[in-house]
């Protein structure tokens, strides 16, 4: 797992996600200011001891909305971050930095630990289910629309 503690390193962070990740940059920037402690997590990934004792509100990212998302089933974390969460947000629609800055304002009122769940609209009910007996917010686009849009191959003449 790859920890980020100095300015500097935080500096590089929110740099790169303002490129690939922009909507993500009001919990990089908590994180970097010590508001929160932020963790990312991976699907093979297990959620270390040592969260058990976070000094400061802790929002533990999930990013099930990849090329191959599988569902709260294909991360080893869960079950953990189930026990550990006090609320949740399932987040199955496209990134928007208001998403992002009412997660940092749900954790430091109180929802600490906080499971950010980023997913699909497929898995957005089954993510919901992990949660029932937390407070929790679900987005998901308007509508029909689906996340993430899939749009057709264009033709090439």
């Amino acid at each position: 797992m790859m920890q980020v503690r100095t300015r500097a390193e935080f500096g590089r962070v929110i740099e790169v996600a303002s490129r690939l990740v922009p909507w993500r940059l009001p919990l990089y920037a908590a994180a970097a200011d010590g508001l929160i402690q932020l963790v990312e997590v991976t699907p093979g990934a297990g959620l270390p001891k040592a969260l058990d004792r976070a000094a400061r509100p802790l929002v533990i990212l999930v990013g099930d909305d990849g090329e191959m998302p599988v569902g709260p089933d294909g991360w080893r974390c869960m079950p953990r971050l189930r026990r550990m969460a006090r609320g949740a947000i399932v987040h199955a629609a496209g990134g928007e930095r208001a998403h992002y800055q009412e997660a940092v304002r749900a954790a430091l009122t109180g929802a600490a630990p906080l499971a950010l769940i980023e997913t699909t609209t497929e898995h957005a009910q089954a993510w919901v289910q992990v949660f029932l007996r937390h407070p929790r917010m679900l987005i998901i686009p308007p509508g029909d629309a689906r996340h993430p849009r899939s749009t057709p191959p264009q033709s090439r003449h």
